[in-house]
């Protein structure tokens, strides 16, 4: 039994999940798993639906734990370092640049001739923006951050430690026994508000433009090759790859080590399953899994079917010694 007085007086510290909570943190229930850990849990408040949280006097009922558990994060989150307003002595700011407003560049960073930079971006330590590229308001790049020539980034764009924007395309045709080299003229463009996570690379064009589209947000060791088109608020998770001139409509949902192979075209909504590679052009609103992608329904049964196969193989097997035993009778019986 819970003392509700013991309830109302209890101050929150700390917000853990369900099974980890102590007696001063706060938690949530966001489906029906965790909800039948509700009762063992320690928790001094939970976040719930009321179809979750039931009579429990520690539950706070809302529409959408997710969001509220947003809302509580935000409270709680440390304020971070970031380098003072202005230009770090030790950074290299070259001629001609121009720096916005309230921008912070960071510790050895370097700026190259013919940038922008829009007014409170902030630029973290040893962060190199290359010539004539355009780095919009309110962005945040991390240390170690790469910014190639001429690429644009728009506004509010975060990118994490050590993501390449602009680096060449790999592109080489093979002549007189060597490798050949395809020059890559183009630039990237990351739209308002994407997040790209660290260690990632966007590849500049062969010509043309690579584009991230509005609102879209990519994962840490995410590979988008030249020429790529993401549309609009899509998820790329970890360790996927795009391959050249692929396009991703808006909306699309790329799961871990997920794959689209030169040129195709994934639909708007589509969601990829982790693991699935996509060989063909994919339609809207489809989920698909597997290798080659396809309905997600489909590739279900076929690997139900396919765990099956040793019991088959092994029923063959009998049958194939039942007929050779019955043969060898009959064969027996003729020679009589």
């Amino acid at each position: 039994m819970i003392d509700e007085a013991a309830v109302a007086d209890v101050v929150v510290r700390r917000v853990d999940a369900i099974d980890a909570a102590t007696a001063d943190a706060i938690t949530w229930i966001a489906d029906d798993r965790y909800a039948r850990r509700l009762a063992t849990s320690r928790a001094a408040a939970v976040i719930g639906r009321s179809s979750h949280l039931g009579s429990d006097p520690r539950g706070i009922v809302v529409d959408d734990p997710e969001a509220a558990i947003c809302d509580v994060l935000e409270r709680f989150r440390m304020p971070r370092y970031v380098p003072e307003p202005g230009v770090h002595p030790s950074a290299v700011v070259s001629e001609g640049v121009d720096l916005g407003v309230g921008v912070r560049i960071g510790a050895c960073s370097v700026i190259k001739p013919g940038a922008e930079i829009g007014d409170n971006t902030i630029i973290h330590d040893g962060v190199s923006i290359g010539a004539d590229a355009c780095v919009g308001r309110d962005c945040e790049l991390h240390p170690r951050c790469v910014v190639g020539d001429r690429c644009e980034i728009g506004d509010r764009v975060t990118l994490h430690a050590g993501a390449v924007i602009g680096t060449d395309g790999f592109g080489y045709i093979f002549r007189e026994g060597r490798h050949r080299k395809i020059p890559q003229i183009g630039t990237v463009i990351i739209e308002d508000d994407v997040e790209i996570g660290a260690n990632s690379c966007i590849d500049r064009a062969k010509f043309g433009a690579t584009v991230v589209g509005r609102g879209s947000k990519i994962d840490n060791l995410v590979q988008v090759a030249h020429n790529v088109q993401i549309g609009p608020l899509c998820v790329i998770v970890a360790q996927a790859g795009l391959a050249g001139s692929s396009h991703l409509d808006a909306g699309v949902v790329m799961a871990g080590q997920t794959g689209v192979t030169q040129g195709v075209r994934i639909g708007k909504g589509v969601r990829m399953a982790t693991s699935s590679i996509a060989w063909s052009d994919v339609p809207a609103g489809a989920t698909v899994s597997g290798l080659p992608a396809r309905d997600h329904r489909t590739e279900l049964r076929e690997r139900a079917q396919v765990r099956r196969l040793p019991k088959l193989m092994d029923r063959v097997a009998a049958l194939a010694e039942r007929v050779s035993r019955l043969e060898a009778a009959a064969n027996h019986r003729g020679a009589d």
